[in-house]
């Protein structure tokens, strides 16, 4: 069997790592495999990480330059002819895309070139985004078409499929198969000071200037640290923000770190304060690591997390609430031990990566 995977962008958040993981579990099951994606122009330690790591396990990935998350009308006309020249090119059983743009262009690229199983995967739907309604409005119709375009749509959330099924001659195309993960090593622990952490692109959607505010209150109250794994185009503007409310000695962005799971043994808590979410590898992640889980009710958060069962959850937008929150972990280790215990046990038993794996390959028979 061929399997082509197509991404848009090439740096290694969420979808990256989920095209990285079946590409390699599908190379390892004998299937011919390969990867089309777009390429960032700087090569960054974080831009092109998908590429180079696909290179070290010996998948042929085939970068397609101009391919990028913003909108430009003469990039994505260049962009779907690349996509379909190549898949001429390629003839795959399995065309497996992910992400909105690549979804979009692959879907109706793989039609034109009769591609005979079109699977895409549906990470999170823009529409769901902070956004003018001007722009939530094509946004969805174009989310719809690359469903039709489709033979199944992958929803790693209900939420997800909620948000589609009612629209026509989606609901037998859109199937749940969550997102899953496998054990993995963390790091000795580095400090024993105190810390709250995130690992997370510095988007706007990820809601880190809520937890800066939150944090202002806090760090008047407990001294501790706050630590941001990850890069982004927001850093400037929530570094700048830290400094300004006062707080920059308290709180540490460190930027991109590869294998930034490893060190969730430094954090004591984990926040995800996002405005918008799929189903989050780095909330799998940090319930893994036995870490309580501050996280915002959106999305396929609210299928990980039951809230003072196993993690504490609240509004997006809702400084005041992360703020209490981290106040009463912070002086309840008990709860923490609790609520990060449940959640390492859900996430076993729900979110397994051989479940992930085993129900997606039957989609491409």
């Amino acid at each position: 069997m061929k399997i082509l995977y197509g991404i848009t962008k090439s740096n290694f958040g969420g979808a990256q790592r989920y095209v990285y993981e079946l590409a390699d579990e599908a190379k390892n099951k004998g299937f011919d495999v390969s990867v089309l994606c777009g390429r960032a122009e700087n090569d960054k330690t974080s831009d092109n990480l998908l590429i180079k790591k696909l290179g070290v396990q010996n998948i042929k990935v085939t970068p397609i330059d101009g391919l990028q998350r913003d909108i430009s009308f003469t990039k994505e006309i260049s962009s779907f002819f690349q996509i379909l020249k190549i898949i001429k090119n390629e003839r795959p059983d399995v065309f497996h895309i992910n992400s909105s743009k690549m979804g979009a262009l692959g879907a109706m690229a793989g039609r034109l070139a009769g591609i005979k199983n079109i699977i895409f995967t549906a990470h999170g739907w823009a529409f769901n985004e902070p956004r003018p309604l001007w722009q939530k409005i094509p946004i969805k119709f174009f989310a719809w078409l690359t469903i039709l375009c489709t033979h199944k749509t992958i929803s790693v959330s209900e939420k997800i499929k909620k948000d589609m099924e009612r629209w026509p001659f989606t609901k037998n195309k859109l199937v749940v198969i969550h997102n899953g993960m496998s054990r993995f090593n963390l790091a000795q622990r580095e400090n024993g000071s105190f810390t709250v952490g995130t690992i997370a692109e510095l988007h706007r959607i990820k809601g880190l200037d809520i937890l800066l505010i939150a944090w202002n209150r806090f760090i008047k109250k407990h001294q501790a640290k706050l630590v941001i794994i990850g890069e982004g185009e927001e850093r400037k503007n929530l570094e700048n923000m830290a400094q300004k409310l006062g707080i920059s000695d308290s709180v540490i962005f460190k930027g991109f770190v590869d294998n930034a799971r490893s060190f969730l043994s430094n954090f004591d808590i984990f926040c995800m304060p996002s405005r918008s979410e799929g189903m989050p590898y780095a909330l799998l992640e940090a319930g893994l690591a036995k870490l309580p889980v501050i996280a915002s009710a959106v999305g396929g958060i609210t299928e990980i997390i039951e809230n003072g069962q196993n993690g504490i959850l609240v509004e997006p937008e809702d400084a005041e609430t992360i703020f209490s929150s981290l106040i009463l972990l912070t002086e309840d280790k008990d709860l923490r031990e609790r609520l990060g215990t449940n959640l390492k046990a859900s996430i076993e038993e729900e979110f397994s990566f051989e479940n992930m794996v085993r129900e997606t390959f039957k989609l491409y028979n």
